[in-house]
């Protein structure tokens, strides 16, 4: 795959994004998460975190920085802007919110809102050791090509589910998370 810079990302981004009226009702079970973007040498590259092991619900998985809609929230912007500062200690005033990424249902039937939004260079993070065991990038050539991804079966409820997963130094980059990279690459006609 060719390598792209953030530019390329967000040019292929904007042709191709419906447009979404941000929620600003606050049902029960929604969050939102950041798909962060930056500039490497080698190509545009996406932020990851690695949950917190202690943490009761989806311990040591890896994800973007977000998490659930408080109802002080005005939207779901902010609530993904108010995690990033919270979990990363990185204040909006570091990112340029590019755009909302369709939404998500989890099988614990949690709707997930991702915005796409772009790190200013030379930004630092500082992870909140309550939440975060660390954080990460992972270049998006490796996100896109398909040869990274192997299929995962796994038993729940007396039956079979197979979830795409990507091996990485941290974890399995798999679930919520894969779901909204892959149709993210789909949607701008990346998959290899």
């Amino acid at each position: 795959m060719e390598k792209l810079n953030c530019a390329q990302i967000i040019s292929r981004y904007l042709l191709s994004s419906p447009v979404f009226s941000d929620n600003k009702l606050h049902p029960k079970r929604r969050s939102a998460v950041m798909m962060l973007i930056s500039d490497s040498p080698s190509g545009a590259q996406v932020l990851l975190c690695k949950r917190a092991s202690h943490l009761r619900h989806h311990p040591s998985q890896l994800c973007f920085p977000g998490g659930k809609q408080e109802r002080e929230d005005p939207t779901l912007e902010h609530t993904a802007l108010r995690e990033l500062h919270e979990e990363l200690n990185i204040p909006a005033k570091h990112v340029e919110v590019i755009g909302r990424l369709p939404e998500i249902s989890t099988l614990g039937e949690i709707v997930i809102t991702p915005y796409l939004a772009y790190l200013k260079p030379g930004t630092r993070w500082q992870i909140d050791q309550n939440e975060v065991d660390t954080a990460f990038f992972i270049s998006f050539a490796t996100l896109c090509d398909k040869a990274n991804w192997h299929t995962l079966p796994i038993e729940r409820a007396k039956s079979t589910l197979h979830f795409e997963v990507l091996p990485t130094k941290h974890g399995l980059l798999w679930g919520a998370t894969e779901r909204i990279i892959n149709q993210f690459i789909n949607q701008l006609g990346l998959s290899s």
